[in-house]
């Protein structure tokens, strides 16, 4: 899902690192084996050149990426996201998320990955005629029956959307080509399932404890 590239950072400034790419998500025992090809020694000598996200979602994330800021863990974390949701099926409406809430970091996107039961979403409708056309329809905009057949369907959807993006307390919406995406979330609860600090034991795979067992293994050969 995630492809990470890093390097030894003393190596690199005597021009002879060695980089190696390590696609996540993966475990502590594999990134403990692609340190050591790197000879990356302890956290501070670990140079981070690149990541690449998976092509399904490469485009909808926007400039998020911050290199400098990149950290291994939560990248790890977001890659399992990524690979549970295409399991469960659930891409095509997170693509439509990342392109709503245009994330700014991987953080955001952790977020996003979380929450669906407060989110709609439906490809086939594409602008804010056929949006009009849903609502009156399905009796989700109140029009009296006699003067349905006259409604501007348009004029419905626009002003739909609009009265949704102002209220605080409705979420976002969107229509585009590639759907109708509805975020019931205020903006506390979409950002509150991860808080950009504490990833969670499972997804860690760059620790203290990795570094120290490499030293071990070290010592005893």
């Amino acid at each position: 899902m995630i492809q990470v590239t890093f390097c030894s950072k003393q190596l690199f400034e005597k021009k002879n690192e060695v980089d190696v790419s390590l696609r996540l998500p993966a475990d502590a025992e594999t990134m403990k084996r692609y340190l050591e090809v790197a000879g990356v020694r302890d956290m501070d000598d670990l140079l981070i050149s690149d990541f690449r996200i998976h092509e399904l979602y490469a485009w909808s994330c926007g400039e998020y990426q911050e290199w400098d800021k990149a950290d291994l863990n939560e990248l790890n974390y977001l890659a399992a996201r990524l690979e549970e949701l295409l399991e469960e099926e659930q891409d095509e409406m997170y693509d439509a998320l990342l392109c709503m809430h245009h994330p700014k970091s991987a953080a955001d996107m952790i977020n996003l990955s979380y929450g669906f039961d407060k989110v709609s979403y439906d490809p086939s409708i594409r602008n804010e005629q056929e949006l009009g056309e849903y609502l009156v329809k399905n009796n989700l905009f109140a029009v009296p029956e006699d003067m349905k057949s006259f409604v501007n369907y348009k004029k419905v959807g626009q002003i739909y959307l609009y009265t949704m993006n102002l209220s605080k307390d409705a979420g976002m919406m969107q229509v585009d080509e590639n759907g109708c995406i509805c975020d019931s979330h205020k903006e506390q609860e979409r950002y509150g399932y991860y808080d950009g600090v504490n990833v969670p034991e499972e997804y860690m795979i760059l620790t203290e404890e990795v570094f120290e067992d490499q030293a071990q293994q070290h010592i005893q050969s």
